[in-house]
C-alpha cells in the first residue's frame, strides 16, 4: 500500500474510556427515575447513542420503549417519560405540549428532560413560559466526545457551523472547553498548544480559565499527548470545498458516513436489504482502502481476491485434521474478509455510477483550474453550463464558491451573471441562500474600486477614453490581488511536479487531490509543528486575518516522555473533511508521529453549502439611483457641466457597452442554445431508434430555452434507460456467466453491443432466475450428498485419496462445480462409499453371528461376553478388526475344547434334523455325526454339515412351517376324535363340552383348506425344482391319504371291539342276570327335557371299558335264569351301554373343568400301536369322503365353529407339541 504502518510509530492513548464515562453517566441519569419508563430521543441522537449505550444495555436499566421525538401526539402509556433531546426550543415547546395534554386530559406522569451536551437557560425559559417548568426535571448529559476509531473522536454537534459563524452565536464554546478540559483531565495536561482562529482563541482561553479554577487536579500527572492544535474552519474554505477522490471521502460524498457507520443499499450488498457497516480500522479491507486514492483501490481490491482465493486453495492438500482446523479457526475470518471485500467492491461500483468517468474528470479538472488560477475564464464558462444542465445544485454552488474564494471574490459582472442563471435554473427560493454564503465569506463580490489617482487621472487625460477604462481596469486588479493566491506561493500548496503524478507512491499530502493541492490547513499545521511556534509564519498568518488570533503556548515539563511528544492531537472548529484525515495520517507516518482527531462533526464537502442554503431577499441597487447619487457628488465637488456632461457620457458609454456585452453574451446563448437543440435532437432520434421507442415531438409552440430543455431532458432519460438496460445486461451477463460457470452449462446468446429490448431482458431475466433455481435444486442435492459421504467416510474410517474427493469434502460449498456430471459422479461415490458400508456392516454382522454361535458352544461366561459388549454395534474399521480378534480367540478356544464343541454342534444338527423332518436313513447318512474321534476334521465337517442344514431349512422353510401346521392340526383332531369316544366327557362343568364343539366345527373347515394350500403349494415347488415333495419316504399328500385311511380303519377296529365286548356282556347278563345298581349309586342320570336332549353319533360311544357304568334299558327287576350265580367274591358285572346309535340324556354337570386340551406325544405313528398295517394307496377321494362323513357328524353346529376355530389356531402355533413325521426329503 502507499503508506504502511511505521513499527516505530508510538501507540494512542486509550479513548474507549470516554465511551465508557458517557455510557456511566447516562445509566445514572436514568436510574434517577426509577421504575420503567419511556425513552424519547432526538433524531440525530439516536446514532451516537446507538455507538455509546446499546438498546440491551437500556433494557437492563428499566427502559421499556423508545420512540422518535417527532412533531405528534406521544403514543406512550408508560406513567414515566424521560426525553432525550437537544437544547433546543422546538423540542422544549413539543415536550411543553405533551404534559400541557397530559393535564387537559387528568393524567399525572413524571418527566425527565436529559439535555445534550448542555443544558442552556433558553430552554428553561421556554418550559416556565408554557407552565410545566414544575412538572419536568431537567438534567444534562455531558457527552462531549464520541470515539469514531483509534484516532478519531468527534463532539458530533451539526449545527455548530451554523451557529457560529454564520450567526455568530458562541453558546458551544463553552461546551468546547469542557471537551478539552476532559482531556487533560483524563489523559494528562498538554505541554504545546498552538491555534489560530477567533474560535480556537476563545476556546483556548475559557479551557485556561477552567483548569485554573480546578487548579491541582492535572498537576504531577505526566501527559500522554505532547502537542494540541486548535484551528478554525473559516481558515481554510478552499479544502472543503474541494471534491475528494480518497475512497473514504468518496464513500462519504455517496452513501454518507454518519457517526462512522453507512448504510449500504441494496445496490451494493445485491440483495432485497440495506445493511448497516462499520467503518473502522477493525474492518480490515477498509482500514487497508481508505486512504488511498480512488485510482488505486480497484487494483488493490482485486489483489486482495486473489489472495484469499489462494488462502480457500490451501484446502486442497489438507487432510481431516487439518481441514478441521482450517474450518474451526480459519474459515470463519476468511469468510468475513471475503463478505467484507464484497461489499467495498459493491461500494466502488456504485460510486462509479453516481460519478460518471467523463463529468467527474471534468469537474476535477475545472478545481483544479482554479486552484491554479488558469483558464478562470473557461472554469467560469464550464460553471455557467453545469448550471444550465442542472447537473446539481449543491456541486453548482460549490465551483461558485471555490471561484470566489480562490479569487478573492466574483467580480461583479461575473456575480450577477452567474447568481441570475442559478436563480432561473433552481428557482428564486435560493435568494438567501446567496445572502447567507456572503455573510459567512464563502461567495462574495469584489468592491468597486477606489476613485482615480493622481497618476491614474494624469494618464486618463493622455488617453482616450475607451483606453481610461482598460487603465482603471487594470489598477483595480493590481489592487485586489488574491490571498488565496498569496498563501499558496507562500506554502507552495500547488505542487510542481515533472511529468506526472505517481498516486501510487504518494511524496507529499497532495496525493488527496491527485496531487494537485496540498490541504492548508495540514500545510499549516506541518508548519507550525516544524517550527514549534509561528515563528516565520507571520506574513501567513497576516494574510489569512488572523494576526491577532494565532497563540502558541508552550510549557517547561519535563516529565512529558518522547513517546508523547510524537502524539498530536488535532481540532478542527467547525468540522473536517476526509481528504484533511487522510493528509494528516500520510503526515504522521512520513514524520514518525501520531496525529489523532477531533471535531464538532465529520461533514462532507458539499455540507457547507447545505447548511446556509435558506429563504431570504436581497435589494438591488437601480440604475437611477446610482445616477442621482453621482450627480450629487458632482454638485458637491464643484465640477463644471461640461465635465459633468462628459461624465455622463462616460456613464453612458459604460452602460452601453455593458448592455451589447449582455446582449452578445445572450446571442451566444442561443447560439448555444440552437446548437444544442439540434445536437440534443440528433443524439434523441439515435436513441430513440436503439431503445425501440417512439421519437420524441413537442406539443404545440415553445421556447427555444424551454425545447432545449426538454430535448436535453429527453436525452438525458434515454441516455438513462439506454445505460439501465445496458448496466442491467450487463449485470444479467455476469449473473449468467457466474451461473454457468458453477453449472457447467452454455452462456445465454444475446449481443451485448446493442441495447437490448424489454422482451428481450425479460427473457433473460427468466433465464437466469431459471439457472438460479437449478443451481438452488443442485445445491441443496450436493449439500445432502457431501453430507452423506462425509458420514460414510468418517464410518469407513476413509480419507479422500483422489482430487475429486478432496473437493467434495474440503471445498467451500460455494466455490464447487454443480454440473450434472459432478452430481452422478457424486451420486456414484455415495453408492461406493455405501456399497463399502454395508459389506463392512454385514461382515461385522457376520462375525458377532460367529461369535455368539462360539460364545454358545462353548459355553462362554455372561461376564466375558459383557468385555466385549462395546465392540457389537457399530462397524468402523476397529470395531472389525475387534470382532475378528474375538473371532479368533474363540476358535482358538474351539480347538482347544473340541469335544465340547462338536457335541453342541450335534445336538443343533440333531434340531435341523427334527424341523427339516428327517428320516433314519437321511441320518445316519451323515456318518460323521456317529464317530467318536474327535479331530479337528471332525469339527470341520460338522461345521460343514450344520451349514448345509441351516442354508437347507431357510430355503424351504415355509413348506416346513406348513407341514408342521398341518401336523398340529391333524393331532387335534385325533384328539377330539379320542375325547368324543370318553364318556366322562358329559359329566365336566364350565362348559368345556361347548367349547370343544365349536373347536371341532372350527377344525371341520381349516384343515380341508390348510391340506388344499398345501397341495398347491407342493405342486407348485415341485414344478419349479421337478423333484417330489416327499414325508419320510413317501410323497406328502399320499402321507396325508394314508393318516386319514388309518384313522378310519382304527375306527372300524374299534367299533368291532365295542360290539364284541357289547355281545359278551349281554351274554353274561343272560347268564347270570344283572344287578341294578342302588340310586344313591348311581350317576346323575335324571331325565331331561327333550329339547335338551343331544343326539350322539355312533361312532363316538366307541371304546367304553368294561368299567363303564351305564343305566340299562329296562329299569324293571330283571329274572335271574337257572343257571347258577357267579361266586359271592366275583365282580360285577359291568354295564354297558346297548344304546349305541340313539339318543341318550344329558349327562348332569358335576364337576368343574375336568378336560385337558394340552397334548404330550405324537400320535402320527398310527392306529395300530404294535404293529402297522401293510401300505395303501389312496386317491384324493376317498379322503374327501371321510371329510364328508365327519363333516355330517349331528353332534356339531354351526354356532361352535367360532370356539374351535380359536383353539385349533393355538394348537398350531404351539411350540411344545411333538412332532407327527420322523423325516421329510425332497427326493429328485
Amino acid at each position: 500500500m502507499a503508506f504502511p504502518h511505521r513499527p516505530d510509530a508510538p501507540e494512542l492513548p486509550d479513548f474507549s474510556m470516554l465511551k465508557r464515562l458517557a455510557r456511566d453517566q447516562l445509566i445514572y441519569l436514568l436510574e434517577q427515575l426509577p421504575g420503567k419508563k419511556d425513552l424519547f430521543i432526538e433524531a440525530d441522537l439516536m446514532s451516537p447513542l446507538d455507538r455509546i449505550a446499546s438498546v440491551s444495555i437500556l433494557k437492563q436499566h428499566e427502559v421499556d420503549k423508545l420512540y422518535k421525538v417527532e412533531n405528534k401526539p406521544a403514543l406512550s402509556s408508560s406513567e414515566q417519560l424521560c426525553f432525550l433531546v437537544r437544547p433546543r426550543i422546538k423540542n422544549m415547546r413539543y415536550i411543553a405540549s405533551l404534559v400541557n395534554a397530559d393535564k387537559m386530559a387528568g393524567r399525572t406522569r413524571k418527566y425527565k428532560v436529559i439535555f445534550s451536551p448542555q443544558k442552556f437557560y433558553a430552554c428553561e425559559m421556554v418550559l416556565e413560559e408554557e407552565g410545566v417548568y414544575g412538572d419536568v426535571s431537567c438534567d444534562e448529559w455531558a457527552f462531549s466526545l464520541l470515539p469514531l476509531d483509534v484516532d478519531l473522536l468527534s463532539m458530533e454537534l451539526p449545527e455548530f457551523f451554523r451557529d457560529y459563524f454564520l450567526e455568530g452565536d458562541q453558546r458551544w464554546i463553552n461546551t468546547l472547553a469542557q471537551a478539552l478540559h476532559l482531556l487533560s483531565t483524563l489523559y494528562g495536561p498538554f505541554p504545546n498548544c498552538y491555534g489560530i482562529g477567533r474560535c480556537a482563541k476563545m476556546s483556548y482561553e475559557l479551557w485556561k480559565r477552567l483548569e485554573e479554577e480546578e487548579d491541582g487536579e492535572t498537576k504531577g500527572r505526566r501527559p500522554e499527548i505532547g502537542h494540541i492544535f486548535l484551528l478554525d474552519r473559516d481558515v481554510d474554505f478552499v479544502t472543503a470545498l474541494c471534491s475528494q477522490v480518497v475512497y473514504e471521502g468518496l464513500v462519504d460524498d455517496t452513501f454518507r458516513i454518519k457517526c462512522g457507520s453507512v448504510d449500504f443499499g441494496p445496490e451494493v450488498t445485491s440483495s432485497d436489504k440495506s445493511l448497516k457497516v462499520l467503518l473502522n480500522a477493525e474492518d480490515k479491507v477498509f482500514n487497508e482502502i481508505r486512504n488511498e486514492h480512488f485510482s488505486n483501490v480497484f487494483s488493490f481490491l482485486s489483489q486482495k481476491a486473489r489472495n484469499l482465493q489462494a488462502q480457500y486453495d490451501r484446502r486442497r492438500g489438507m487432510d481431516i485434521k487439518q481441514m478441521k482446523n482450517f474450518v474451526s479457526q480459519e474459515l470463519k475470518g476468511l469468510k468475513q474478509e471475503h463478505r467484507l471485500l464484497s461489499l467495498h467492491i459493491g461500494a466502488c461500483e456504485s460510486i462509479m455510477k453516481k460519478k460518471t468517468k467523463q463529468d467527474f474528470q471534468e469537474l476535477i479538472k475545472t478545481e483544479h483550474a482554479l486552484l491554479e488560477g488558469f483558464n478562470i475564464r473557461e472554469s467560469t464558462s464550464y460553471i455557467e453550463e453545469h448550471i444550465d444542465r442542472q447537473v446539481s445544485p449543491i456541486e453548482s454552488l460549490r465551483l461558485m464558491c471555490l471561484l470566489s474564494i480562490t479569487e478573492n471574490g466574483l467580480i461583479p459582472k461575473d456575480y450577477r451573471s452567474l447568481k441570475t442563471q442559478y436563480l432561473q435554473s433552481y428557482g428564486p427560493e435560493h435568494l438567501l441562500t446567496f445572502s447567507n454564503l456572503r455573510r459567512a465569506g464563502l461567495l462574495t463580490e469584489q468592491a468597486p474600486g477606489d476613485t482615480l489617482t493622481a497618476v491614474e487621472s494624469k494618464v486618463s487625460k493622455l488617453v482616450t477614453d475607451k483606453a481610461a477604462g482598460k487603465i482603471t481596469d487594470a489598477f483595480s486588479s493590481l489592487a485586489k490581488r488574491s490571498n488565496f493566491r498569496a498563501i499558496s506561493k507562500k506554502l507552495n500548496l500547488i505542487p510542481r511536479v515533472d511529468g506526472e503524478y505517481d498516486l501510487k507512491v504518494p511524496r507529499d499530502m497532495a496525493y488527496v487531490f491527485s496531487g494537485a493541492y496540498v490541504p492548508l490547513s495540514c500545510r499549516i499545521i506541518e508548519q507550525v509543528l516544524e517550527r514549534r511556534g509561528w515563528q516565520g509564519l507571520d506574513e501567513v498568518v497576516r494574510l489569512l486575518n488572523c494576526s491577532e488570533l494565532a497563540f502558541t503556548d508552550m510549557t517547561k515539563d519535563d516529565k512529558a516522555s518522547s513517546e508523547s511528544l510524537r502524539l498530536i492531537l488535532v481540532v478542527f472548529l467547525g468540522g473536517c473533511t476526509f481528504s484533511e484525515i487522510s493528509a494528516l495520517r500520510f503526515l504522521g507516518r512520513e514524520k514518525g508521529k501520531q496525529l489523532f482527531l477531533s471535531s464538532k462533526e465529520m461533514p462532507q464537502g458539499q455540507q457547507y453549502s447545505m447548511l446556509l442554503r435558506v429563504l431570504a431577499e436581497e435589494s438591488i441597487v437601480c440604475l437611477q439611483k446610482a445616477l442621482n447619487h453621482l450627480r450629487e457628488i458632482w454638485e458637491l465637488i464643484g465640477i463644471p457641466e461640461d465635465q459633468r456632461l462628459q461624465r455622463t457620457e462616460v456613464v453612458k458609454k459604460h452602460i452601453k457597452d455593458l448592455l451589447d456585452m449582455m446582449i452578445a453574451e445572450e446571442e451566444s446563448l442561443k447560439e448555444r442554445l440552437i446548437k444544442s437543440i439540434a445536437v440534443c435532437q440528433k443524439e434523441l432520434n439515435t436513441l430513440c431508434s436503439e431503445l425501440n421507442v417512439e421519437p420524441f415531438h413537442e406539443e404545440g409552440e415553445t421556447t427555444i430555452l424551454q425545447l432545449e430543455k426538454d430535448l436535453r431532458t429527453q436525452v438525458e432519460l434515454r441516455r438513462k434507460q439506454k445505460k439501465e438496460r445496458k448496466q442491467e445486461l450487463k449485470i444479467l451477463q455476469e449473473q449468467d456467466q457466474e451461473l454457468c460457470e458453477i453449472l457447467c452449462m452454455p452462456h445465454y446468446e444475446i449481443d451485448s453491443t446493442s441495447v437490448p429490448s424489454l422482451e428481450e431482458l425479460n427473457q433473460f431475466r427468466q433465464h437466469v432466475a431459471t439457472l438460479r433455481e437449478t443451481k438452488a435444486s443442485r445445491r441443496e442435492e450436493f449439500v445432502n450428498i457431501k453430507r452423506q459421504i462425509i458420514l460414510c467416510m468418517e464410518e469407513l474410517e476413509h480419507t479422500p485419496d483422489t482430487s475429486f474427493e478432496r473437493d467434495v469434502v474440503c471445498e467451500d460449498e460455494e466455490a464447487f462445480c454443480l454440473s450434472l456430471e459432478n452430481i452422478a459422479t457424486l451420486q456414484k461415490l455415495l453408492r461406493q462409499l455405501e456399497v463399502r458400508k454395508s459389506q463392512n456392516e454385514a461382515v461385522c454382522e457376520g462375525l458377532r453371528a460367529q461369535i455368539r454361535e462360539l460364545w454358545d458352544r462353548l459355553q462362554i461366561p455372561a461376564e466375558e461376553r459383557e468385555a466385549v459388549a462395546t465392540v457389537m454395534t457399530g462397524s468402523k474399521a476397529k470395531v472389525r478388526k475387534a470382532l475378528q480378534l474375538e473371532v479368533d480367540r474363540l476358535e482358538e478356544l474351539k480347538m482347544q475344547n473340541m469335544k465340547k464343541v462338536i457335541e453342541a454342534i450335534r445336538v443343533e444338527v440333531a434340531q435341523y434334523w427334527d424341523k427339516c423332518f428327517y428320516s433314519q436313513e437321511q441320518r445316519q447318512a451323515f456318518a460323521a455325526y456317529y464317530s467318536e474321534d474327535y479331530t479337528e476334521n471332525l469339527l470341520q465337517l460338522h461345521d460343514a454339515e450344520i451349514v448345509r442344514l441351516r442354508n437347507y431349512y431357510e430355503v424351504h422353510k415355509e413348506l416346513f412351517e406348513g407341514v408342521q401346521k398341518w401336523e398340529e392340526s391333524w393331532r387335534l383332531f385325533l384328539e377330539f376324535e379320542r375325547k368324543a369316544s370318553d364318556p366322562s366327557r358329559f359329566t365336566n362343568r364350565g362348559g368345556n363340552l361347548l367349547k370343544e364343539e365349536k373347536q371341532r366345527a372350527k377344525l371341520q373347515k381349516t384343515l380341508p383348506k390348510l391340506e388344499e394350500e398345501l397341495k398347491a403349494r407342493i405342486e407348485m415347488w415341485e414344478r419349479e425344482h421337478s423333484k417330489a415333495f416327499v414325508v419320510n419316504g413317501q410323497k406328502f399328500m399320499e402321507y396325508v391319504t394314508e393318516q386319514w385311511e388309518m384313522h378310519r380303519l382304527e375306527k372300524e377296529r374299534a367299533k368291532q371291539e365295542r360290539q364284541l365286548k357289547n355281545k359278551k356282556q349281554t351274554e353274561t347278563e343272560m347268564l347270570y342276570g344283572s344287578t341294578p345298581r342302588t340310586p344313591n349309586k348311581r350317576r346323575g342320570l335324571t331325565p331331561s327335557t327333550p329339547g335338551k336332549v343331544r343326539k350322539l353319533n355312533t361312532t363316538t360311544m366307541s371304546n367304553a371299558t368294561a368299567n363303564s357304568s351305564i343305566r340299562p334299558v329296562f329299569s324293571g327287576t330283571v329274572y335271574r335264569s337257572p343257571v347258577s350265580r357267579l361266586p359271592p367274591s366275583g365282580s360285577k358285572p359291568v354295564i354297558t351301554s346297548t344304546c349305541s346309535g340313539k339318543k341318550t340324556p344329558r349327562a348332569v354337570k358335576h364337576g368343574a373343568n375336568k378336560e385337558n386340551l394340552e397334548l404330550n406325544g405324537s400320535i402320527l405313528s398310527g392306529g395300530y400301536p404294535d404293529s402297522a398295517p401293510p401300505r395303501r394307496n389312496f386317491s384324493i377321494n376317498s379322503v374327501a369322503s371321510t371329510y364328508s362323513e365327519f363333516a355330517k357328524d349331528p353332534s356339531l353346529s354351526d354356532s361352535s365353529t367360532v370356539g374351535l376355530q380359536r383353539e385349533l389356531s393355538k394348537a398350531s402355533k404351539s411350540d411344545a407339541a411333538s412332532r407327527i413325521l420322523n423325516s421329510t426329503n425332497i427326493q429328485s
